[in-house]
């Protein structure tokens, strides 16, 4: 019932997105449940394929669904054009985490959460009923502030190929719009 409340929260706020999803989601993987906690994960070599557990919110599972499914996106235009010219082995600080990561790894986080930012805006703008609950304005705030760490790591670290410029800048742009 969850992933389906979340589903239909992502058909609500972000319809083209939704669309998407009968393309880019193949499989939705269930590892457990966990009242506390939410874990998900995709992989490079598995696109489409969505690891998450199952938690009792819904909007912690469209944010995982759209997460991950932005993974599996940048990952396949990874296949064709590496995005970044960076060496694979530079490490920086990054917002999503504590150790320092590859920077395709930020360009992950905000490929990922800028669209979680954009659920965010979608659904406080219809004033959806998950937009209403107590930590609803904490995450999204949370979400944006992260967005602009990550943006500015790329900014100061990152040498785009001509793809990741197009992508980076597409991101920046959307962020602009929901900061």
């Amino acid at each position: 019932a969850a992933i389906a409340d979340a589903l239909a929260a992502i058909a609500a706020a972000l319809p083209a997105l939704a669309a998407e999803l009968a393309i880019t989601l193949e499989r939705v993987v269930p590892i457990r449940f966990d009242r506390e906690r939410h874990l998900s994960c995709s992989y490079r070599e598995a696109p489409g394929l969505v690891y998450l557990s199952l938690h009792p919110d819904p909007l912690t599972l469209a944010e995982a669904i759209v997460h991950e499914t932005q993974h599996g996106k940048l990952n396949l235009l990874s296949w064709l054009d590496p995005i970044l010219a960076n060496d694979p082995a530079e490490r920086v600080p990054s917002p999503a985490r504590p150790d320092l990561r590859p920077l395709f790894g930020v360009l992950l986080a905000a490929h990922a959460f800028i669209p979680v930012a954009a659920l965010h805006h979608q659904l406080a703008a219809l004033h959806h009923p998950l937009a209403a609950t107590p930590s609803f304005d904490r995450r999204r705030r949370q979400v944006l502030d992260g967005n602009a760490a990550a943006l500015a790591t790329l900014a100061a670290h990152a040498h785009p190929t001509a793809v990741g410029a197009k992508v980076i800048a597409a991101l920046a742009d959307l962020h602009a719009q929901l900061a």
